[in-house]
């Protein structure tokens, strides 16, 4: 199965995660050892009390218990925490084989567990953000190019008879699925809705790795394959609709530094980029590694030499890096986005999160250097804002993706002012 680069974007979701300082990450790392059943390093988070409760036999004995009925844990869907009578109280709605459960671990001042509860989840689904009309709106299934790669996708169109502007949506790394599916939030669907809602048409579609996973060679995938020829099938299946006018193109993270190739061999009518990278990828998972190990994360410096070793040309191309061959990077680095952009006459708009560890304010600084006094461009940094466009306080790390949110109210507003700013 193709896992195409799943680095960038949620490379370290599910990983060693333990950051002294976030009670949150206390009680998933104890819920980590739970999963693994290390009841010794389980019990060796707890605070006195429970210990002298609960020995690790016991534990097991009660997490053993739960999986004969639950059947096999399978992930954290989401989780949110609250503060009560001096504990954090973290709640994790998790999957297992035969249903879902909330499992709430307690984590007192000095950040140690002093509780573990389960109790059923919650019956929720995705909500529409606030911000969208859901009235205003009305939705049509298409299929996005032909033949053998075909896509599902939803076109999202404003009520009206139009017509409209529109804007594609391009995925980041991994096999994603139309939504952008990260934990319980759908960025891509936040952003077609809340667009929609306001006036201009969007499509999404599956990605190619999403749907076709098991037919794709992974020694041969290239960027071409993966995001560009399905990016082009989608503006050409625009232009033929009579209720779609002006088209812009709109890239998440590692899809936006592909976005000035789409829009120098599509004649799409300008490009929107979130988390815009503006270095090659390889550079990026270096400074995430070394990011996610200076707040606490156990990593291994022998990740580290082996990108080094990629991004000093010294892997052979068919060596797996991180879910993806060699080749792939080789590939995807001869893409300079930065010298596309300054050569196309075409409106772009970038958009980036200062509290962002994946593309960070160093790629911000970089684009604002090269592309200061070029008018077709606009550039925004929210400080606030995360990988995802959502907002948040502090250090951003991985974990926080299992949040709940949506995409920022303002970054819709700021796209959808720019986009009738250029008709």
């Amino acid at each position: 199965m193709c896992r195409t680069v799943c680095g960038i974007l949620v490379f370290f979701l599910l990983g060693g995660l333990l950051f002294a300082q976030q009670p949150e990450d206390v009680a998933y790392q104890f819920l980590k050892n739970l999963v693994n059943q290390d009841f010794e390093s389980a019990i060796g988070m707890c605070n006195d009390v429970v210990k002298q409760r609960l020995t690790p036999e016991a534990l097991n004995g009660i997490w053993s218990s739960l999986i004969d009925q639950m059947g096999k844990f399978i992930r954290v869907l989401s989780f949110n925490s609250g503060e009560q009578s001096g504990y954090t109280i973290v709640v994790f709605v998790s999957e297992f084989e035969r249903s879902k459960l909330s499992i709430v671990v307690s984590v007192d001042k000095d950040g140690k567990v002093g509780g573990l509860f389960f109790q059923n989840a919650p019956a929720t689904s995705y909500q529409l953000p606030s911000y969208v009309d859901s009235e205003r709106v009305r939705k049509e299934e298409v299929t996005v190019g032909e033949g053998k790669w075909k896509l599902p996708g939803e076109l999202v169109i404003p009520e009206g008879t139009g017509p409209f502007p529109c804007v594609v949506l391009i995925h980041g790394s991994g096999p994603n699925d139309m939504d952008e599916t990260v934990g319980p939030n759908k960025i891509f669907k936040d952003i077609a809705y809340g667009l929609a809602s306001r006036g201009i048409a969007v499509l999404r579609y599956h990605k190619r790795t999403y749907v076709y996973a098991s037919e794709i060679d992974p020694l041969k995938i290239t960027v071409e394959d993966e995001v560009i020829e399905d990016a082009l099938s989608a503006v050409a299946f625009l232009r033929k609709r009579k209720d779609i006018g002006a088209v812009f193109i709109l890239w998440h993270s590692l899809g936006a530094m592909l976005a000035p190739e789409i829009a120098e061999r599509s004649d799409a009518d300008g490009i929107i980029m979130l988390a815009a990278p503006a270095r090659p990828l390889e550079e990026l998972m270096i400074d995430q590694l070394r990011y996610l190990r200076s707040q606490g994360m156990p990593v291994e410096e022998s990740q580290i030499e082996t990108l080094l070793n990629l991004k000093n040309n010294e892997l052979s191309p068919e060596t797996f890096v991180l879910g993806a061959p060699a080749s792939y990077y080789y590939d995807l680095r001869k893409r300079i986005p930065i010298d596309l952009v300054k050569k196309i006459d075409k409106p772009v708009l970038l958009i980036h999160g200062g509290r962002d560890y994946q593309v960070t304010r160093k790629d911000y600084d970089i684009w604002k250097s090269e592309l200061e006094g070029m008018e077709n461009v606009k550039l925004l940094l929210f400080e606030d804002l995360n990988h995802l466009m959502i907002a948040g306080h502090g250090f951003s790390y991985p974990m926080e993706y299992l949040r709940v949110g949506h995409v920022d109210q303002r970054v819709i507003e700021i796209i959808v002012d720019w986009i009738v700013s250029q008709l």
